[in-house]
């Protein structure tokens, strides 16, 4: 069965989108925080863009007593679009070139259950 692709955004009722680090933390709620497991867990990997990959790239492997939301974090295969990213670590490939089509034969993959 191909593969679903899911957007997940933080995001303001008014349309504000920035790295949430600067922002979500007063709104966390013990809702948001199920909302999150519920959406990693039923994931198999995660297609991030550059700068987000580099961010949690630079924070998950560090963090502590993240259980198994960050076990799983840290050990799904990660997906990186980027022109620029020569290199990539924390189980990731690069997607170069066609970011469309990169994403399109992702999505023709079979499923993997972790």
């Amino acid at each position: 069965m191909p593969r679903n692709v899911v957007a997940s955004t933080y995001i303001t009722l008014d349309g504000y989108i920035d790295e949430p680090g600067r922002w979500s933390f007063p709104f966390w709620s013990d809702e948001a925080s199920q909302f999150k497991a519920r959406e990693l867990f039923s994931s198999d990997a995660q297609l991030l863009g550059r700068l987000t990959y580099e961010g949690f790239a630079a924070a998950w492997p560090t963090m502590e007593g993240t259980g198994e939301f960050g076990e799983k974090m840290n050990s799904m295969p990660k997906h990186v679009a980027s022109r620029t990213l020569e290199t990539a670590t924390w189980n990731a490939t690069i997607i170069k070139g066609d970011v469309a089509e990169g994403v399109r034969e992702l999505k023709g993959r079979t499923a993997v259950t972790c």
